[in-house]
């Protein structure tokens, strides 16, 4: 998509936020959509649509040149027609379903971890079909069918990315405890308030309300479906549960037997619409006024709690490329023998190099991707953060220094 962007509209850091801005609108779309499909009074219908939307961690990627906000629009794009499919059985909604998980893995890898979800909690629900509802055997069958395309492919397509991403160790990123990663998409949600609520122990009392959640979700949609096994709304909360419990249950299976870590920070983003989309369908299905007041108090302290998040310079998750495109244009109109060696430290090479690469800084040398400070005095100009100015050569002088930890040094 980015690429196709690009060429409709040329170079430009709109032109490859794009696709994350279309897939935005279906996120909303969807998510609209899907709460309305459970006919409940519009208050507590606008009260789920505002806790789905508006985690300001969430909202940050959908304005970023990556796939992790691309992956939420699709999953939910998936979700809506998994809906569809449960409450009319016809095989054109499961195959709206897995095109838009197809969708969110070609956005980004990570959503392998829910297309397996998804496939696994799909041909549960054909199971339940063929025994408890006697569905016709031949049409079970040919819905058996419908993810094998999609599979097939995205094996053929990414199996020799995946093998090189592999080797290189790519998989690794990530955390070797699954509290933990639920920690930091707590911290990631909350951000500035990390201590303001319930001071130090902020953190911990939204964990725990996560996982109680999560766990009344698990419950009620349980004892529902035992209840009301014809109600497609019911089971459909049921199919959100599982699906988000697949997820974690994959998790604990790669980490022990794969070695692979568990999902953090931007990793784990598609974890908060597979997170709160069933605790959202439960208050919305429980038709008890506790649960509506406590539904429409979680939509207005998702409004409360966004509006001093609200941010146009920079995103928590990338906060140190604040000034590096003002660093980059500064060295670009230096008056000075060109071309310039710019040397970055490695935080800073991605969005120097995008600067570069788009004919930006046509005055500054081919960009060098040093991991490490160097100690030698080859760069005419060099941007490191104040803990690594210490590891520079004696030669290099104070430049400039923007916002208050990124400082330019010049070589004299």
């Amino acid at each position: 998509m980015m690429k196709g962007t690009v060429k409709l509209f040329g170079v430009s850091e709109f032109s490859v936020r794009l696709p994350n801005l279309l897939t935005h609108l279906v996120y909303l779309v969807f998510s609209y959509l899907l709460v309305r499909e459970m006919q409940r009074p519009f208050l507590v219908t606008f009260a789920a649509f505002l806790m789905l939307n508006l985690s300001p961690y969430l909202l940050e990627f959908f304005a970023l040149a990556r796939g992790y906000g691309m992956i939420c629009g699709w999953i939910m794009m998936s979700l809506y027609f998994l809906w569809k499919y449960i409450d009319t059985r016809k095989n054109k909604f499961a195959i709206g379903s897995f095109s838009g998980a197809f969708l969110a893995v070609m956005s980004n890898f990570v959503a392998l971890n829910y297309l397996m979800a998804l496939t696994g909690v799909f041909y549960l629900w054909l199971i339940y079909l063929l025994f408890f509802e006697k569905t016709n055997t031949r049409k079970i069958f040919a819905h058996t069918l419908t993810p094998l395309p999609f599979l097939i492919t995205l094996a053929a397509l990414l199996y020799r990315p995946i093998q090189f991403l592999s080797t290189g160790g790519e998989f690794k990123y990530g955390s070797s405890s699954l509290y933990q990663s639920l920690e930091t998409m707590v911290r990631d949600y909350l951000q500035t308030k990390a201590d303001a609520y319930f001071g130090k122990n902020t953190i911990i009392i939204f964990a725990c309300l996560a996982i109680g959640f999560i766990i009344m979700a698990t419950v009620r949609a349980t004892r529902q479906f035992v209840r009301k096994p014809q109600d497609t709304r019911t089971t459909f909360l049921l199919a959100t549960v599982l699906i988000i419990l697949s997820v974690i249950l994959i998790q604990k299976v790669q980490f022990h037997v794969m070695g692979t870590n568990y999902l953090i920070l931007r990793t784990a983003l598609m974890l908060v619409p597979l997170g709160l989309l069933p605790v959202a369908l439960c208050l919305l299905l429980w038709e008890n006024k506790w649960a509506n007041r406590l539904l429409i108090t979680i939509g207005i302290f998702s409004v409360i709690h966004l509006i001093p998040h609200i941010n146009f310079n920079q995103c928590r998750e990338w906060w140190y490329d604040k000034h590096t495109k003002e660093m980059a244009l500064y060295v670009e109109n230096l008056k000075v023998e060109k071309p310039v060696k710019l040397g970055v430290h490695w935080t800073f090479q991605p969005a120097t190099m995008y600067y570069w690469k788009t004919g930006q800084l046509n005055a500054i040398d081919e960009l060098l991707y040093n991991k490490d400070i160097r100690t030698d005095d080859y760069f005419d100009y060099y941007y490191v953060p104040l803990g690594d100015t210490s590891k520079l050569h004696p030669a290099y002088v104070v430049e400039k220094q923007f916002g208050y930890d990124w400082w330019l040094f010049r070589k004299e």
